[in-house]
């Protein structure tokens, strides 16, 4: 399990520095309702920036309004155009809980979160859905949407939720160094990193050179870390095979000794 917390504009600018330490990852709102910039969280493009350059994997969540198909649609193309570019280890998901939406007939609701979803997933993107214990056991409890994890808000010491769950809000009062004030704490039961690097989802690889599984030569440093801190053999001329490929890091590609930077890989014809 790995600890994160979900941020929005209401936590102000977050000194991330100070956040580090104490996170695995970080779930951060784009976004509100439909395609307005107005619309947009004014911190998004800050808090996805500093974990880029802090390396803290995260994902994003839109806190959706919609009640209708063509306010989804609006909410869909809000997602993807706040989201492009965005190197995203962490799934997508829709915030559901407004009171307008808990209003709609069941069947009506599921349907409009199911369409996001299904969007979304359309698009290259590792998608879920966020909402309280009681909505999920309520509103949004329909094998429909079986097929997109949960994201589940139940602040308490136990977790009691008996879906397919991936995350689990435990708090909406976790106080760290580095943000003002209160944040929501969340575990993830699920290594995402890894699971959407292996489905090639949410366009991680799309701006490196080599993939998983690519038999290549090396001639150059060995890495112990992707951080590419501490080199622990050179080798020249030598074949090896992707094993894994961890996104924005100076040694991005896992080989079987260590970690190595692209510039130092290359193909021949045989």
């Amino acid at each position: 399990m790995r600890k994160g917390i979900d941020v929005s504009s209401y936590q102000g600018k977050i000194d991330w520095t100070r956040v580090k330490p104490y996170i695995d990852f970080a779930i951060i709102r784009c976004g509100f309702g439909g395609d307005l910039r107005s619309q947009d969280d004014v911190y998004f493009e800050y808090n996805a920036e500093m974990c880029k350059r802090l390396h803290i994997p995260f994902g994003v969540y839109l806190f959706s309004y919609a009640t209708t198909l063509d306010e989804m649609r609006s909410e869909v193309n809000h997602t993807l155009r706040l989201i492009k570019n965005k190197k995203l280890e962490y799934p997508v998901f829709l915030d559901v809980e407004s009171k307008r939406q808990m209003i709609l007939p069941k069947k009506d609701l599921v349907e409009l979160v199911k369409y996001y979803c299904e969007e979304l997933q359309k698009e290259g993107y590792y998608v879920g859905i966020y909402s309280s214990l009681n909505r999920f056991n309520s509103n949004l409890d329909s094998r429909e949407l079986d097929p997109f994890d949960k994201w589940v808000a139940e602040w308490n010491e136990e977790f009691t939720y008996k879906g397919k769950a991936g995350m689990w809000q435990h708090t909406a009062y976790e106080e760290l160094a580095g943000i003002r004030t209160r944040v929501d704490g969340d575990i993830a039961f699920l290594d995402y990193p890894k699971i959407i690097r292996e489905a090639n989802l949410n366009h991680l690889q799309e701006n490196l050179k080599f993939k998983k599984g690519d038999k290549l030569y090396l001639t150059g440093d060995i890495y112990e870390e992707s951080n590419a801190h501490k080199a622990i053999e050179r080798v020249c001329d030598e074949k090896v095979v992707i094993e894994r490929v961890e996104i924005d890091k100076p040694a991005p590609y896992k080989i079987e000794k260590g970690f190595v930077k692209e510039e130092n890989l290359y193909q021949k014809c045989e």
